[in-house]
C-alpha cells in the first residue's frame, strides 16, 4: 500500500502549489482486493490532481500517480475477467437451453464455486432437464406399449379421421400406417357407421375389410379420449375373432351332429319289434339313466299307439345293473302300458333286479315275468292261444 503525505507549497511551472492534499493511504485500507469501487476512487483522486501534477509531477506524486494507474489497471483487468467470465456462463447456460429443446439430456448447468448469480438459472435449468427426462421416458415407455400391443389400436381424432395406429393393425388389415392415417374410421368397416356410432361399441362383433378385400369377423370396443371438458377423439380396439368365429361354427356343427347321433342311438337302442300282430318287444341295451328311462317310456307309448298290440315285451337282459331309478322307470312304463289295455310282460329278470324291487317295495300288478326273453315270448303266445280257444269252447 501506498502512503502519501502531505509535503507542503512547492514551485511548479504554474507557480505555487498550496492545496492541502491532507494525509491519504492509497488504495483506502478498507478497500480490499481491486473492485469497481476501488476503481471509482482511483478516478477521483485523478480528478483532484492538477494537470501540473501530471505533466511536471514531483517525485512523490510521480509514485502516488504510478500506483494510482497500476492500481486502475489491476481492477480494469479484474473487471474484464468478471464479464469474461459471466459471458461464458451465459455462453454455457444458453447451449444447455439449445441441448434440453433438442431432448438432449446429457447437458447438464455447472454451478459456480462461488454462487454467482447466475446459479439460479442453473438450478432451474437442472430441475427442467429431470422433468423433461421423465416427462420423455415415460413417453417412450407408452409409446413402446402402444405398438406392441397384440389387438390392433386406431386413435381417432374429434373429427373422425384415423390420427395414428400400431403394428398390429397394419399386421390385421394390411395396409400400412401412411395408407391409414388421415383416412375416416369408417372406411376400416363393412358397415356404415359415423364416428359416434363407433365411439359407442363396447364389444360388438363386427366385420372389418383387408387390404386385399377380405372379410374378416372383429370384436370392436371403443373409449373416448377427453382433455378436461375438452373430447380429442377416441381409441377403437380391434380384436381378430375370425378364428373364433369359425371354431363356434365347427363346435355347433360338431355338436349337432352328436347330437343327431345320440337321438339315433336312442332310438335304435330302444325300438319297438312286431313279432306278431298282437306281440311286440322292447329289447333294452346298456346302462338306463333317467334320461334314456324317459326315451323308453316315449318309444313305448308311440308305438302301442301306432301297432295297438295286445301284448308288450320289456326284456332287460342287457341292462347291466338295474337300481332305483331304472326299476322305477320300469314300473312307470308298465303302468302307463296298462293303461292303454296292453299287457306288458318283464323279461330278463335276475335276482338281484327281484331284490331290488323288494328293497323298493315296488309292485308289479298285473306284470307277468319271466328270466328270458324266449319264455316271455312263449308265454305271450300261450296266452293269445288260450285267447283265441276260449270263445269255441264256450260255443
Amino acid at each position: 500500500m501506498l502512503r502519501v503525505e502531505q509535503l507542503g507549497p512547492r514551485q511548479t511551472p504554474m507557480g505555487t502549489d498550496d492545496r492541502d492534499d491532507g494525509r491519504r493511504d492509497w488504495p483506502p485500507p478498507s478497500a480490499g482486493p481491486p473492485s469497481d469501487a476501488g476503481l471509482r476512487e482511483a478516478v477521483t483522486m485523478l480528478r483532484r490532481l492538477r494537470a501540473g501534477d501530471l505533466v511536471f509531477p514531483s517525485r512523490e506524486r510521480g509514485g502516488l500517480i504510478g500506483e494510482i494507474l497500476r492500481e486502475i489497471e489491476a481492477l480494469g483487468s479484474k473487471v474484464l475477467s468478471e464479464r469474461k467470465t459471466e459471458d461464458e456462463r451465459i455462453a454455457t447456460l444458453t447451449n444447455v437451453v439449445v441441448q434440453l429443446a433438442a431432448l438432449n439430456f446429457e447437458a447438464r448447468a455447472a454451478i459456480s464455486p462461488g454462487h454467482d448469480k447466475l446459479d439460479g438459472i442453473a438450478a432451474g435449468l437442472n430441475m427442467l432437464r429431470e422433468e423433461l427426462q421423465s416427462s420423455t421416458v415415460s413417453r417412450a415407455y407408452l409409446d413402446s406399449v402402444f405398438a406392441s400391443m397384440a389387438d390392433a389400436l386406431v386413435v381417432v381424432d374429434a373429427s373422425g379421421l384415423v390420427r395414428t395406429v400400431n403394428r398390429a393393425t397394419t399386421e390385421l388389415l394390411g395396409f400400412t400406417d401412411r395408407e391409414l392415417v388421415g383416412k375416416p374410421v369408417s372406411t376400416l368397416f363393412l358397415e356404415e357407421l359415423d364416428p359416434a356410432q363407433i365411439l359407442a361399441l363396447h364389444g360388438h362383433e363386427m366385420q372389418c375389410l383387408t387390404k386385399s378385400g377380405a372379410v374378416l369377423e372383429a370384436s370392436v370396443s371403443s373409449s373416448p379420449l377427453q382433455s378436461g371438458s375438452t373430447s380429442e377423439g377416441f381409441v377403437c380396439v380391434l380384436r381378430d375373432i375370425t378364428d373364433r368365429k369359425r371354431a363356434e361354427e365347427e363346435r355347433m356343427r360338431l355338436e349337432e351332429a352328436i347330437r343327431a347321433k345320440n337321438d339315433l342311438i336312442r332310438t335304435m337302442s330302444t325300438p319297438l319289434i312286431p313279432i306278431t300282430d298282437e306281440i311286440v318287444v322292447m329289447p333294452l341295451v346298456g346302462t338306463l339313466d333317467r334320461e334314456r328311462a324317459d326315451q323308453v317310456l316315449e318309444s313305448l307309448l308311440r308305438g302301442i299307439a301306432a301297432i295297438q298290440p295286445r301284448v308288450a315285451i320289456l326284456d332287460i337282459t342287457a341292462v347291466p345293473v338295474v337300481d332305483a331309478d331304472v326299476a322305477s322307470a320300469l314300473v312307470r312304463a308298465a303302468h302307463a302300458a296298462r293303461l292303454l289295455g296292453v299287457d306288458v310282460v318283464l323279461t330278463g329278470l335276475r335276482a338281484e333286479v327281484a331284490k331290488t324291487l323288494v328293497d323298493m317295495g315296488l309292485d308289479l300288478p298285473g306284470v307277468r315275468t319271466c328270466s328270458t326273453l324266449k319264455s316271455g315270448i312263449a308265454l305271450s303266445m300261450n296266452r293269445k292261444a288260450q285267447k283265441a280257444e276260449a270263445p269255441r269252447r264256450s260255443s
